[in-house]
């Protein structure tokens, strides 16, 4: 699939709502007929050229689901400084969030910014005619009066621009990603000591330094965050709510309204599927234990998602044009699929992933069972050099070893991991020193000097 050349560009496409202008692109798509000769297909795609008075290079993100806040985030250059790369992201909010959500921004601005959170310098509600732009009023037309009579979740388009970071597919190794992890965990930690519970941990919510002096690791997307007791107590407090029975979690996770309630749909749960602590997937309160729980999700689910680092022309070409996506290029040719034990944890029953996850954390040799499981063996020896097999078991087996300890000093028993920021991060700094021989040997950071790059590239 090749880009091929750009027309005129087409202001009509306009959303109306100051969103920009686009570019129509015409791409040339590689199909096999019938009789196994390959043809030509011409495909036109609409592609953003401005987006709300920033000069757009391209695309950081869309959101994959159906149903949520429709996240799309851009990659651009402020039109009065085009040295600086910028992340632009566009998210429907939930209405009945949006105070709540000005309140953790008010509340970290008062307690001072921290070096691994990313926070917007820019936030707005998006407006269209002065008026604010909501898929109930705008989108769909009803009246104030209508909305607050209907019953139906209604969500407002916000706009933020903050720094640019690398993604954490755009890792250099084992060692800068799990540099990064320990700085989200530093960021969240930070969050929880000034009362702010972050509530999304997952892959996508943690980005990677630009450079190697830079910090390795931040965390970031605050949407979901909310404002907590510091010294509130965490015993779980189980919730019973009505659950819509479904296979697919976006569904599934939702509370449905009594008959002739005219409350809005609300998500029970919070946060990235694969990425929730058993405790909050079973319906109990959500803590600052279960976020730490989902980045121990993140460190596990890591292996699986890919087959090593790009190659190290790969990470500087991604690097150059700001880790956008190609358009109609797929996914980056290291990433993998997770085996269908896992790939469950994405779409399948609530219970049955808990349940999982549970056993895996509970039980005294649930690490050793994972490193010795097929999945696993198969995931190191397709995908991983070697030399870093005994390391990388040994990272994982130590991390739910903790966590598994932390549940036989719970109350009650396996209720619920109790990990501390401290723990987590003390045992990457250990896995970090222990094995800082590998670091470079197995690094395919593009920054180096051009005489090394042949030396340590790896695939």
């Amino acid at each position: 699939m090749v880009t091929t050349t750009l027309t005129t560009p087409d202001d009509a496409t306009n959303t109306g709502t100051g969103a920009g202008s686009y570019t129509r692109i015409v791409k040339i798509i590689k199909r096999k007929t019938e009789d196994g000769a390959a043809e030509d297909v011409d495909r036109f795609v609409f592609y953003p050229v401005a987006v709300y008075g920033y000069e757009c290079l391209d695309i950081l993100f869309t959101a994959s689901s159906i149903r949520g806040r429709g996240t799309t985030v851009f990659c651009v250059v402020d039109l009065g400084d085009k040295e600086k790369r910028l992340a632009l992201k566009m998210a429907w909010h939930d209405v009945t969030r949006v105070a709540e959500q000005n309140a953790v921004m008010q509340h970290l601005t008062n307690h001072g910014l921290y070096p691994n959170v990313i926070v917007p310098f820019k936030t707005e509600k998006v407006k269209r005619d002065d008026e604010i732009c909501t898929t109930l009023g705008v989108i769909r037309g009803f009246l104030d009066a209508q909305i607050e009579e209907l019953g139906v979740e209604n969500r407002v388009l916000t706009l933020s621009v903050s720094e640019l970071k690398r993604p954490v597919k755009y890792f250099w190794g084992v060692h800068d990603f799990v540099r990064g992890l320990r700085g989200a965990l530093l960021g969240h930690e930070y969050l929880t000591k000034i009362g702010i519970l972050h509530r999304d941990i997952s892959e996508n919510n943690i980005v990677l330094g630009l450079r190697p002096e830079d910090e390795r690791g931040y965390l970031i997307d605050l949407d979901m965050a909310i404002l907590q007791n510091v010294e509130e107590p965490t015993q779980p407090e189980p919730i019973k709510p009505r659950i819509r029975r479904s296979r697919r979690s976006t569904e599934k996770s939702s509370i449905l309204p009594e008959p002739g309630s005219k409350t809005p749909m609300r998500a029970l749960r919070t946060g990235t599927f694969p990425y929730i602590s058993y405790n909050v997937l079973l319906g109990h309160r959500h803590t600052q234990f279960d976020d730490v729980e989902s980045f121990l999700y993140v460190l596990f689910l890591f292996f699986f998602s890919y087959a090593g680092p790009l190659s190290v022309s790969e990470l500087g070409k991604a690097d150059e044009a700001g880790f956008s996506q190609s358009i109609g290029s797929g996914r980056p040719s290291h990433m993998t699929n997770w085996p269908k034990k896992y790939a469950g944890w994405a779409d399948g029953e609530t219970e049955a992933i808990a349940a999982q996850k549970y056993c895996a954390i509970t039980a005294f040799d649930g690490g050793e069972r994972i490193i010795r499981s097929t999945e696993f063996v198969d995931c190191l020896e397709y995908n991983w050099p070697k030399e870093l097999h005994d390391p990388i078991c040994v990272l994982i087996l130590n991390s739910f070893a903790i966590f598994y300890n932390s549940t036989l000093r719970t109350a009650a028993k396996g209720s619920r991991t109790e990990v501390s920021h401290t723990e987590f991060i003390s045992l990457l700094d250990k896995w970090l020193t222990l094995y800082s021989d590998l670091e470079d040997k197995f690094s395919n950071c593009p920054f180096k000097q051009p005489e090394a790059l042949c030396e340590t590239e790896f695939s």
